[in-house]
């Protein structure tokens, strides 16, 4: 019987840096490939109300940490983000999410439903599992599959070519995959990134029932050129009349949402 460790050791922390500063609080965070400067345009829409925590992703920005392919645990996470807001004496903020890094804002949802007041999340991944991170991280066989195409991308490649031609994933979509396996570096981020996060998993139901008991009001941005993140995968929160949710389209593709959600905030706020 194969057993598996986790990430739960007590001195585990996220990097982060403050941008803006106003009384409120607001935690947000970035996307693949990016780091925690990327939320710098947010600056000038919320930086006089608010001082915004921007934190790196693991394996990304100033994240110093040994590469390591085990999942973090979300009792690891809670514990760590209890004691980060109990030291900045956080008893309220605003709950920002792009891509990848909106699972650890719906984390965020699932430990202090409470202290949050607002949620805006820009093209939020963790509502729906996408083709590549299944088939990477689903079983041991596959994980294992997947750290041998880091290292010999010509089998990703491949496979990818053959997915298309099958009409298993759109080419805009095998397009954003190759980009972001495009060299060594990048191949061993999507690595230990995606098994970092492969047990940070939430159910809609879960997210919906506490949205509606708890009444925090959620922004959702997307990118009409987007092709990894679908209006289809908030249906569920569309048709709700119990919690205040607005989905907002802009003509933007995956990478520059974060630019573009702060430009409308900036006109509408």
């Amino acid at each position: 019987m194969n057993t598996e460790n986790n990430q739960t050791e007590k001195n585990f922390k996220l990097s982060y840096i403050k941008i803006g500063n106003g009384k409120k609080k607001a935690i947000a965070f970035h996307g693949f490939g990016q780091d925690s400067t990327y939320f710098a345009s947010f600056k000038p829409v919320f930086g006089e109300s608010y001082t915004i925590y921007c934190f790196d992703l693991p394996y990304h920005g100033k994240h110093d940490v040994e590469k390591n392919d085990q999942p973090i645990i979300k009792d690891t996470l809670k514990d760590f983000f209890s004691r980060f807001l109990e030291s900045n004496k956080i008893s309220e903020f605003m709950n920002i999410g792009f891509s990848i890094g909106a699972k650890l804002s719906l984390a965020l949802l699932e430990f202090f439903p409470e202290k949050i007041e607002r949620m805006i999340l820009i093209a939020p991944d963790g509502f729906r599992t996408n083709i590549w991170y299944k088939l990477a991280t689903g079983s041991q066989t596959s994980r294992s599959v997947f750290r041998h195409m880091v290292y010999n991308p010509d089998t990703f490649f491949k496979l990818s070519d053959a997915m298309v031609r099958m009409n298993f994933v759109h080419p805009g979509v095998s397009r954003f995959a190759r980009s972001q396996m495009s060299s060594k570096e990048k191949r061993e981020k999507v690595y230990y990134t995606w098994m970092f996060f492969r047990k940070l998993n939430f159910k809609k139901t879960g997210i919906l029932n506490t949205l509606i008991e708890h009444k925090i009001p959620v922004d959702v941005f997307l990118g009409t050129g987007d092709k990894i993140i679908q209006e289809r995968q908030f249906e569920f929160l569309i048709n709700q009349k119990d919690i205040n949710f607005e989905l907002t389209k802009l003509p933007a593709a995956h990478n520059n949402l974060i630019e573009e959600t702060a430009r409308y905030l900036q006109k509408v706020n």
